[in-house]
């Protein structure tokens, strides 16, 4: 059996073609996405690699196609809803993709796609029940458990970064204010330290200022990153209560997370006493599109 994984995101869009073990790639590709030239460019895009890579497959062998978007199908519908790449709103991306590429496709939140992969083959691997995190440039999540996705009736399910962390904060984008998003991204520690100092410093920068003590705003921002972190972790942990926590994206290649970040929800956990163990990813950059190869599993 082969299987086809497509990972669309929202500047590149990558696909891969596996053997029954999705760790053995036969071939990887990776394009721009062009979300600007509007849906129907966009699904003819992913179709024609979707179709070039199917023509690697013989005839005569079962092959899975599955795909990672940054949004959600709504069940009822089987329309996107709430994607960042917003063209793909409101369209039934299924239907539309099945008639280019003649061939069943599942398509699931990359979050969960992440989850799913890290879950199986990653750093949860073993875990009966599994919080898998994304902590990128946008935030996101996604649950497993007894080695299945569970997405919740809306489609929804683990979408912690717009679980609302400070009252009558930040306008998000979402239209609710204070979600955890606007605090514990990438994007949202870079936002904290420019609106403080009015520099404009990349995540890396500003960490860097924090452990080498030299930059007074940067161990402020994440003095109150580390707080906002636990109690959003505590949160989850109240919530889930799972075997593990896997983080995922950017500011997951933070040490402090693992440190002083896990002391923080410890502290302010229900049961301090049964500790849940909060881990790096396994699959790094390739969590997402492992998962959406994986999704008939």
């Amino acid at each position: 059996m082969k299987r086809i994984g497509v990972d669309l995101g929202g500047t590149k869009t990558e696909i891969i073609l596996t053997g029954d073990n999705v760790l053995d790639i036969v071939e990887r590709k990776r394009v721009p996405t062009i979300k600007d030239q509007g849906y129907e460019r966009l699904i003819a895009q992913i179709a024609e690699l979707i179709n070039e890579f199917q023509s690697l497959v013989h005839e005569d062998e079962e092959i899975t196609i599955g795909m990672g978007i940054p949004g959600s199908v709504f069940p009822p519908t089987g329309l996107v809803q709430s994607a960042n790449t917003q063209c793909l709103i409101g369209h039934p991306l299924k239907k539309d993709l099945e008639a280019l590429i003649k061939h069943e496709i599942r398509i699931e939140n990359d979050a969960n796609c992440f989850a799913l992969s890290e879950a199986l083959i990653g750093a949860g691997k073993g875990h009966e029940s599994v919080l898998g995190i994304i902590m990128g440039t946008g935030m996101g999540g996604g649950i497993v458990l007894s080695g299945k996705l569970r997405k919740g009736v809306h489609g929804n399910a683990g979408e912690w970064g717009h679980m609302a962390l400070i009252v009558n904060g930040t306008k998000c984008w979402c239209g609710q204010n204070g979600c955890m998003e606007l605090y514990l991204s990438g994007t949202g520690i870079q936002r904290i330290y420019q609106e403080r100092t009015g520099k404009k410093r990349i995540l890396q920068e500003i960490y860097q200022g924090y452990e080498a003590g030299s930059d007074l705003a940067a161990e402020e921002v994440f003095e109150e990153f580390i707080f906002n972190f636990g109690r959003g972790m505590a949160n989850l942990i109240t919530i889930f209560d799972p075997s593990i926590i896997v983080i995922g994206g950017g500011v997951s290649n933070l040490p402090i997370l693992y440190s002083e970040g896990v002391s923080s929800t410890t502290r302010q956990s229900f049961r301090p006493e049964l500790p849940i163990p909060i881990v790096k990813n396994q699959l790094g950059d390739s969590s997402g599109i492992f998962g959406a190869a994986m999704l008939t599993e």
